[in-house]
């Protein structure tokens, strides 16, 4: 994305929300998450290459944690849905459907 397009969606964003989007003191209180149950239905773990909030590190750390293979979406950023390359992450979660069949 280049810097005018990125400009230009900060400027349409910025008097968006004063509500924080996530409450960390109520995300403390809930940890630690207990394990999944042993019959658990399989997830996708999927991050982006270019993402600066949830970094590979912790894409690990959850893959892991589900014991499952993370997918990272690269040439992308936190939110693959709103990319402007949104259609890798598409593709990404058809391929893992298609292999969870």
């Amino acid at each position: 994305m280049s810097d005018l397009q990125v400009e230009r969606y900060q400027e349409l964003l910025k008097n968006s929300s004063s509500v924080p989007l996530l409450d960390l003191r109520k995300l403390n209180a809930s940890l630690p998450v207990p394990l999944p149950p042993e019959h658990a239905p399989s997830v996708l773990v999927m991050g982006a290459s270019d993402d600066f909030i949830v970094d590979v590190q912790g894409l690990n750390e959850t893959a892991e944690f589900y014991n499952v293979s993370p997918v990272i979406v690269e040439g992308v950023a936190h939110d693959i849905m709103l990319d402007i390359s949104w259609e890798k992450g598409s593709r990404a979660i058809l391929s893992w459907l298609e292999l969870t069949r």
